[in-house]
C-alpha cells in the first residue's frame, strides 16, 4: 500500500523547505512583467492591425475617388456612363443628339398649302455640356469621406440625368412672319373705278374680304408641339377674316355732280370758238387725291395753229385783240364750279377790271404763261371735270364725293369800297404812234373793292358756315388819250 507522504515523518518540514524555494526560484513579480509584456505585446500587435486595415481602406478610398472616368450608376438619359472617360460620354451623347435633331420634323398646314420645319429652319440648342459636367462632378466634390460616400451612393442607388434642348425661338418667329406673309390678304374697300364723261356715270370696284392669320398662336402651337416632341404633328393655321371697310353699296350713295356753273357769252363767233376750245381742254380732266390741275397746263399756249382766234383780251388795263381772247370766262366759269365744290384754290388772279360774265369779285383771269388758275384736290377720292360750250352759254360742273348731308355751296360777293376816277383826261405819250396822230386808251373806270365769302348751306339752303375767301380790288382808271406829237422823235435826235 502506497505510504501517505502527508503522514510521513518530516513531511512537513521538508513540503514547507520545497515551497520556500520554489517561490524563491520564481517570484510572484516575474509573473505579472511577463503577462503585462504579454499584453502589451498583444496590444501593439491589434493598434498595427487596426491600423494597417485602416491605410489599406485609405488606399482603397483614395484608389477608388481618383479614377478619371464616370463613376457607375450616374446615367444620362438612361445610358450608365460608369468606366466611361468624358470623351466617350461625349461622343455617346452627341450620337444621341444627332437622332433628335434628326427625327425634328415639323409640318404646318394651311388648306392645301404646307410648310416643312426641321432643324435646319429652327436650329436646336443641346444643354448636354452642362449635364455632362454635373455628372462628372459625383463622386469629386467635398472631402475625401464625402466623395466615397458619393460614389457608393451612386453605385447602391444610381444618379440619374437627363438632357434638354431649346429652339431657337426668334428662328421660330421668321417662319411665322413668312407663313404670314404668304397667306395674309389685306381687305380691300370697294373703290371709285372710273368715270364716264359722255353718260355722267361712275363705276366701283366691288370690296374684297381679307384673311390674316393668328402669328402668335401659330408660334406658339409650333414650339408646343417642339416641346412635347410630337414631330409628326401637322400644325393648323388659325386666322380670321377682315371686312372691308367700305362696300359698293356705300360707295354708290357717295358720288354725283358736286356742283355746276354756266356763265352766258356774247354773239362774238371768234370769242366763242376760243371758249369752245378751252372748254374742251379742260373736260374729261381727273384730278387724284393731292394733285392739282392748272388751267394754262391744259389748254397750253393759245395758238392759231391749235385753232384758237383773236378776239378781244384785257392786256395792261387796255381792252385788245389777243389770239385765244375769252377764254378767261371759261377760267372764270372753272373757277366758280371749283368753289362751289369745296376743292383748294391754289392761284387765282382777278381782272383788271370787272367782268360782264360773273360777279364782281368771283372771277379768274388767265394769260400765257404769267397768269393761271390752278386748284388742288385735298379729298379721299378723284374728282372729274365736264366742261362744254353750246348755245352761247359755256359750263363747268365738277364730279366725285358729293358734299356731305346734300350741304352745298355759293359765293357771295359784297362792295365794301366804291372808287371814282378822276375826271381829268390823262395824256399819255406813245413814240408807237404815227407823229401827230392820237387814240383812246384806257377808258374811264370806276374801281371797287369787294369782299368775297364761300357760304355753305343745309340740304334746304339755310346758311350754315359763312368764310370769306379774300378782297379783290378793281383800280379806278381816268380817261386817257395816247398821241404822238413827235417830240420822242425830235429828242432822240
Amino acid at each position: 500500500m502506497a505510504l501517505d507522504r502527508r503522514r510521513a515523518p518530516g513531511y512537513d518540514r521538508r513540503g514547507q523547505a520545497d515551497a520556500k524555494e520554489e517561490r524563491r526560484l520564481f517570484p510572484v513579480w516575474t509573473l505579472i512583467v511577463v503577462l503585462g509584456c504579454a499584453a502589451v505585446w498583444l496590444a501593439g500587435a491589434k493598434i498595427y492591425q487596426d491600423q494597417m486595415a485602416a491605410y489599406e481602406s485609405y488606399a482603397a478610398i483614395r484608389q477608388t475617388v481618383s479614377r478619371d472616368t464616370f463613376f457607375p450608376g450616374v446615367t444620362i438619359d438612361g445610358t450608365d456612363l460608369g468606366g466611361m472617360t468624358m470623351e466617350e460620354a461625349q461622343a455617346l451623347i452627341a450620337q444621341g443628339q444627332e437622332r433628335t435633331a434628326q427625327a425634328f420634323s415639323l409640318v404646318v398646314a394651311s388648306g392645301e398649302r404646307r410648310w416643312r420645319i426641321t432643324s435646319q429652319e429652327v436650329p436646336v440648342t443641346f444643354d448636354a455640356q452642362t449635364v455632362l459636367a454635373r455628372a462628372y462632378a459625383v463622386g469629386r466634390t467635398g472631402t475625401l469621406e464625402e466623395r466615397y460616400a458619393q460614389i457608393q451612393q451612386a453605385a447602391q442607388s444610381g444618379v440619374h440625368l437627363t438632357t434638354g434642348f431649346t429652339y431657337d425661338r426668334s428662328a421660330i418667329d421668321s417662319l411665322v412672319d413668312i407663313i404670314g406673309d404668304s397667306l395674309d390678304v389685306e381687305a380691300k374697300d370697294a373703290t371709285l373705278d372710273a368715270f364716264d364723261v359722255n353718260n355722267r356715270t361712275f363705276t366701283f370696284t366691288d370690296a374684297k374680304a381679307g384673311y390674316r392669320i393668328d402669328r402668335t398662336q401659330l408660334a406658339a402651337d409650333i414650339l408646343a408641339a417642339l416641346d412635347e416632341g410630337a414631330y409628326d404633328r401637322v400644325v393648323i393655321v388659325q386666322g380670321e377674316t377682315i371686312e372691308p371697310g367700305v362696300v359698293r353699296s356705300q360707295l354708290e350713295g357717295l358720288f354725283g355732280r358736286v356742283s355746276s356753273f354756266s356763265t352766258t357769252t356774247t354773239k362774238d363767233r371768234d370769242r366763242n370758238t376760243n371758249i369752245a376750245l378751252s372748254a374742251d381742254a379742260i373736260n374729261g380732266r381727273v384730278v387724284l387725291p393731292g394733285e392739282t390741275l392748272s388751267f394754262n397746263d391744259c389748254t397750253g399756249q393759245r395758238t392759231g395753229a391749235k385753232g384758237y382766234r383773236e378776239a378781244g383780251a384785257i392786256a395792261g388795263g387796255v381792252l385788245v385783240d389777243d389770239t385765244g381772247g375769252g377764254v378767261c370766262q371759261t377760267s372764270s366759269t372753272l373757277f366758280n364750279a371749283v368753289v362751289r365744290a369745296d376743292l383748294t384754290i391754289v392761284k387765282r388772279s382777278a381782272h383788271s377790271w370787272p367782268s360782264s360774265y360773273v360777279n364782281k369779285g368771283e372771277d379768274a383771269t388767265v394769260n400765257w404763261p404769267s397768269l393761271d388758275f390752278v386748284f388742288k384736290n385735298e379729298g379721299k377720292f378723284p374728282v372729274f371735270v365736264v366742261a362744254w360750250y353750246a348755245d352761247q352759254t359755256v359750263t363747268v360742273e365738277i364730279y366725285g364725293q358729293l358734299l356731305e348731308n346734300g350741304m352745298t355751296i355759293d359765293l357771295e360777293s359784297t362792295v365794301t369800297k366804291t372808287i371814282k376816277p378822276s375826271d381829268e383826261i390823262l395824256y399819255t405819250l406813245d413814240p408807237s404812234l404815227p407823229v401827230g396822230t392820237r387814240q383812246s386808251g384806257r377808258d374811264k373806270r370806276t374801281g371797287y373793292e369787294v369782299d368775297t365769302y364761300k357760304v355753305y348751306k343745309d340740304s334746304e339752303g339755310n346758311e350754315i358756315e359763312r368764310k370769306k375767301l379774300w378782297t379783290t380790288t378793281y383800280r379806278a382808271t381816268q380817261k386817257e388819250i395816247l398821241y404822238n406829237d413827235g417830240s420822242a422823235s425830235a429828242a432822240s435826235e
